[in-house]
């Protein structure tokens, strides 16, 4: 299949639109914190991998009728003058998709004991089926599901929870941001009970730890 190009910039502007949604098929292994929305992408994959488990890998990119192909330089050998590329796929939004999965996106809010006082902030269509997909990465101690906001505009109101807490953004070894927050779980959940006074679209579900 061939698929249209776009530069990064380009499918980030559409990313942001909504109008496309963006996969790295990389794997958790062999992820390079290139761009902070990597996790993201990384999460798009495994999610649909997930849903369509019974398709092969080799061929899931040709199931989901991929539309664009986003080529990023992630290295330079300067002594070898050979470069590394990452390529990311994405496949647009059409408008009917929009509009039946504008009711029931949510932000929702994940903890771990093993890391106090560090929250994840992120988007999802069902946040149960994404924790669970964090958590089947192999993870040292898995995530719990702490707080979720149905909301009308699922990537801005992500985006403002990241820029409320963009100093706090805890980094990855090779200095790349993610979607993890070193900050209390209560300032979390009163920044995202405050968009939603002019996002919501339903009402926020708070889930107890278990013991």
């Amino acid at each position: 299949m061939r698929y249209k190009k776009l530069t990064l910039e380009q499918a980030l502007d559409l990313e942001d639109s909504g109008q496309i949604e963006i996969y790295y098929p990389g794997g958790t292994q062999n992820k390079d914190y290139f761009h902070d929305r990597v996790d993201r992408w990384t999460e798009n994959y495994q999610a649909k991998a997930y849903k369509y488990r019974r398709i092969p890998l080799g061929n899931l990119l040709d199931f989901l009728n991929i539309n664009y192909i986003i080529d990023v330089l992630t290295n330079t050998d300067q002594e070898t003058g050979k470069y590394t590329w990452t390529y990311l796929y994405a496949k647009e939004i059409s408008e009917l998709h929009r509009q039946e999965i504008k009711k029931g996106q949510y932000v929702y809010i994940l903890t771990n004991k093993a890391y106090p006082g560090l929250c994840k902030i992120g988007k999802a269509v069902d946040p149960q089926s994404r924790v669970k997909i964090i958590n089947g990465a192999g993870v040292l101690e898995e995530w719990d599901l702490r707080f979720i906001q149905p909301v009308v505009n699922d990537y801005r109101v992500e985006g403002y929870m990241h820029k409320i807490f963009s100093r706090f953004r805890k980094s990855s070894s090779k200095g790349a941001s993610r979607e993890f927050f070193e900050i209390d779980y209560q300032d979390a959940k009163a920044a995202l009970l405050d968009l939603a006074v002019d996002f919501s679209d339903g009402e926020p579900t708070e889930f107890s730890l278990e013991d």
